[in-house]
């Protein structure tokens, strides 16, 4: 049976009481007071509600752009898979180099299934306002009912390009 000598003893801590170190402190708060004397201390609370604030609406961007993201990126498989408007894997190529600034070397290698792959993973990182502009497009284009949809694939008929639809789907501001 273990001795009260045998079991460590656990030292709570202690808070220093030294006269002198107490005196260094209050002169050491002195002078940082009187250094920032011009500021006025009271709107320390509303600095730290602010910085609350701030990170809740960077945290609520990013969700934001999460959300915005996870829609495009659920459509445009399905988009791509449309023999209608992509009857050909350069018809993927150039949709992805106009509308989503993503240039894919070597795509005449590449089935349509690694194209698609490769225009998801890099949609990834557009920015928030390219993001709304291209699931309002990709929206119109996959509504079975849209003009939009009829319009693009006349477009695409006639021989334009992805890029001249493209450009005409913004400016008629979908």
């Amino acid at each position: 049976m273990p001795t009260k000598r045998d079991t460590p003893q656990v030292k709570k801590p202690t808070k220093r009481t030294d006269p002198r170190a107490l005196r260094r402190f209050v002169e050491e708060l002195s002078w940082l007071l009187t250094t920032f004397d011009d500021l006025d201390f009271r709107a320390l609370a509303n600095l730290a509600a602010e910085g609350n604030m701030i990170k809740q609406q960077s945290s609520n961007t990013a969700k934001m752009r999460q959300n915005e993201t996870t829609i495009l990126l659920g459509r445009l498989p399905s988009l791509f898979m449309d023999e209608s408007l992509f009857t050909t894997n350069e018809d993927i190529v150039e949709f992805a180099k106009h509308a989503l600034k993503i240039e894919m070397p070597r795509w005449h290698k590449k089935s349509k299934y690694e194209l698609i792959g490769n225009v998801v993973c890099n949609a990834n990182l557009l920015d928030v306002d390219r993001l709304r502009q291209l699931i309002k497009a990709v929206e119109s284009l996959q509504d079975v009912k849209s003009s939009t949809r009829d319009l693009v694939r006349n477009q695409r008929e006639i021989g334009l390009s992805w890029n001249e639809v493209i450009q005409n789907m913004l400016t008629q501001a979908i």
